[in-house]
């Protein structure tokens, strides 16, 4: 019942963090630390799922939501609970983002460690002898010549 909430986001996602955030769904699912606060879980989750990268391995997310809505369950029943949430939903993303904040971090860690490879090509620059030209530069030959002509 309470996975209808994530749902709607669910679809709206494509490609490559459908398929992750659907993995963490179904783990979320059938996890038993979602049974002491499921609707937090999913709520949390129904907030944050457009704006996460997919890089953090889905123990490691789950880590991060599980101890995220632990520690804030108080604060978040606060808010979804306020007669105000029913006319602004949306007050619940001030809280919401500090999550986001986390794995974000946790992410920047893991890349700055090496941990998370961002596929991207490496480029190697190699120039001999290694002196540093500013460009662009006129060759000696060149320099008599007009070069605009």
């Amino acid at each position: 019942m309470h996975r209808k909430l994530i749902e709607p986001v669910l679809a709206s996602l494509d490609g490559e963090q459908a398929a992750y955030f659907s993995n963490i769904a179904e783990k979320v699912g059938i996890d038993p630390r979602t049974e002491a606060f499921p609707n937090l879980v999913y709520l949390v989750l129904k907030e944050t799922m457009l704006f996460l990268p997919t890089y953090l391995p889905s123990d490691e997310f789950l880590f991060l939501l599980y101890s995220f809505v632990r520690e804030n369950k108080t604060q978040l029943n606060q808010i979804i609970f306020d007669k105000s949430y029913i006319e602004h939903p949306d007050n619940v993303r001030r809280l919401t983002n500090v999550f986001v904040g986390r794995v974000l971090q946790e992410i920047l860690e893991k890349y700055d460690n090496g941990a998370i490879d961002n596929q991207e090509p490496t480029v190697h620059n190699i120039s001999w002898p290694l002196i540093d030209h500013d460009f662009p530069y006129v060759d000696d030959d060149d320099e008599d010549e007009d070069l605009f002509s």
